[in-house]
């Protein structure tokens, strides 16, 4: 039997904007690499204007994340901006 997981895309741009998506069910833990390239797929259509989900992700977003859509505690790191620290 399968557990059910209940996850959210947060997505943190560079201006400090933090937007969290709507819960989707996943099956469990095993089925998370296959929804996050279904987000990947889902980045990729919306940002080809820019260039694509990896030229967007650098111009746009310090991090975008599968996260416990009741915990917010990160699942899955999709995209994380390396910082410089001097």
């Amino acid at each position: 039997m399968s557990d059910l997981i209940r996850v959210r895309v947060l997505q943190h741009d560079t201006e400090d904007q933090i937007r969290i998506g709507m819960t989707t069910p996943v099956m469990d833990k095993d089925a998370i690499p296959s929804f996050v390239e279904k987000v990947k797929e889902q980045y990729q259509k919306e940002t080809e204007w820019c260039g694509g989900f990896d030229a967007a992700c650098e111009k746009y977003y310090k991090r975008i994340a599968i996260v416990d859509a009741d915990t917010l505690q990160e699942i899955h790191s999709i995209y994380r901006k390396e910082e410089n620290n001097g």
